[in-house]
C-alpha cells in the first residue's frame, strides 16, 4: 500500500453472525470485500474506568483498572450504493432478508424496522500506519440520512464493546466493487400527501412532489450499558425504550403547498411520504435505488421564520399506521427498500 493510501487510515466491518460472541471479533475481519469508506474513520477512543486508593497517603499509590466503559462514536459517510453503510443500516432496522434478483446482476433489499435489534452487531476496525485499533463489538444506535455539497449523507451512532489494538494491518482488505459510486440530492424526489385512516388513500405521485432544500431524516434506537460480573466490558446493549423516527425539511420559500402546513398541523391532518433516490445503471437494466417510505406521519412542528423571503419548515414523527396506505409496504414506521449490486442480506 502507497504512502498516501497509508494516511487514508483504512478500516473494514463486518457483521458478527453468532449472536453468543458478543465482546469478540468477528472471524475473517482483515478480508477482501470488507473495506469500508467512512470520512471520518479514527474517531473511537479507549474508554477505561480507572480507580484510585485514597487508603494510603495523600499520593496516588494504588491505581486500578476497573470496567471498560462504552466507546460511543459516530461513522460519516457520502452514502454509496454499494458501500458497507448499509451494513450499519441493516444492523440498526433489524431485519434484512435474502435479497431479491432482478435479473442483470441488481439486487432488491427490503429492510424492515424490527420490534429489537437484539444478536445484531459487527466487528470493526482501523488501520492506524502500522497499527491496528479494534472494536470487537458494536451495536447501531442511530441513523441519520441528510444533503451536503450536493450529495447524500448518512451518520451512523454507535455503541462499541471497547478497543483493541495490534501490530497487524488490513492489507487483504478491500472494498466491494463500485463502492466509488455515490448518490446525490439532485437524484432524490419527496413526495407527501394526506394519510387516510380508513386506509388506501391517494397514491403517491407526480402532484404531490415537494423540494426541500435541505432535510434530516432520523432514526434512533435507544440502548442501556449494563456491566455484570465476570467480565470487564458491557453485555450486548438492548433497547430501553421505543425506537423514534423523525423527519425535518426545510424550503427556500413559502409557496401555496408549504403555506398549508400550518392549518394542517392545526388540524391535525398526518400525512404519509417516501423519498426515492434513483442513481445511475446498476446492472444493463435496473438502477440503483434507494426508497424510504413513511406511511404514518404526524405534524410535530411548522416554521415560518421572519425574512425578506420567508422559508418554511415541517417537522414530523413517524407512527404506526393503522391500515395499509395504498402505494407503501407494511404499517411500521418506516420501510427502506435498496437497489444494489451486493448478492446477500445486509445482516448476513
Amino acid at each position: 500500500m502507497g504512502d498516501v493510501e497509508k494516511r487514508l487510515n483504512r478500516a473494514a466491518i463486518k457483521v458478527q453472525t453468532d449472536t453468543s460472541k458478543w465482546g469478540t471479533v468477528v472471524a475473517g475481519l482483515d478480508g477482501a470485500g470488507n473495506g469500508i469508506l467512512p470520512l471520518n474513520p479514527g474517531v473511537p477512543k479507549r474508554n477505561v474506568q480507572m480507580i484510585e486508593d485514597e487508603s494510603a497517603s495523600a499520593f496516588d499509590v494504588n491505581l486500578d483498572v476497573g470496567n471498560y466503559g462504552v466507546s460511543d462514536f459516530s461513522l460519516d459517510f457520502d452514502y454509496r450504493w454499494d458501500g458497507l453503510e448499509n451494513l450499519l443500516l441493516g444492523l440498526l432496522m433489524g431485519v434484512d432478508a435474502s435479497p431479491a434478483a432482478l435479473g442483470g446482476g441488481a439486487f432488491l433489499h427490503t429492510v424492515t424496522l424490527a420490534n429489537s435489534a437484539v444478536g445484531l452487531f459487527a466487528s470493526y476496525a482501523i488501520e492506524k500506519a502500522a497499527e491496528v485499533h479494534t472494536i470487537p463489538t458494536m451495536k447501531v444506535l442511530k441513523a441519520t440520512f441528510s444533503t451536503s455539497g450536493g450529495l447524500l449523507k448518512a451518520v451512523f451512532g454507535v455503541r462499541g464493546s471497547h478497543i483493541t489494538s495490534g501490530t497487524a494491518t488490513l492489507g487483504s482488505t478491500t472494498v466491494p466493487v463500485n463502492a466509488h459510486i455515490r448518490a446525490k440530492f439532485q437524484q432524490a424526489v419527496f413526495r407527501m400527501n394526506d394519510y387516510t385512516l380508513a386506509g388506501g388513500g391517494t397514491t403517491l405521485g407526480a402532484g404531490h412532489v415537494i423540494k426541500p432544500k435541505a432535510f434530516s431524516l432520523e432514526l434512533e434506537r435507544k440502548m442501556d450499558t449494563e456491566h455484570v460480573s465476570g467480565q470487564q466490558v458491557v453485555i450486548e446493549p438492548i433497547e430501553n425504550d421505543k425506537p423514534s423516527v423523525k423527519l425535518t425539511m426545510e424550503f427556500p420559500r413559502m409557496d401555496t403547498t408549504n403555506a398549508a402546513y400550518f392549518a394542517e398541523w392545526t388540524a391535525a391532518t398526518d400525512k404519509k411520504a417516501d423519498i426515492i433516490v434513483t442513481g445511475p445503471l446498476a446492472d444493463a437494466t435496473h438502477h440503483y435505488v434507494l426508497n424510504i417510505q413513511l406511511p404514518h406521519l404526524i405534524i410535530e412542528d411548522v416554521e415560518y421564520a421572519d425574512s425578506k423571503i420567508i422559508p418554511a419548515k415541517i417537522v414530523l414523527r413517524g407512527a404506526m399506521a393503522d391500515v395499509a396506505q395504498t402505494g407503501l409496504t407494511g404499517l411500521l414506521p418506516i420501510g427502506i427498500f435498496v437497489t444494489n449490486l451486493r448478492t446477500t442480506s445486509f445482516v448476513a
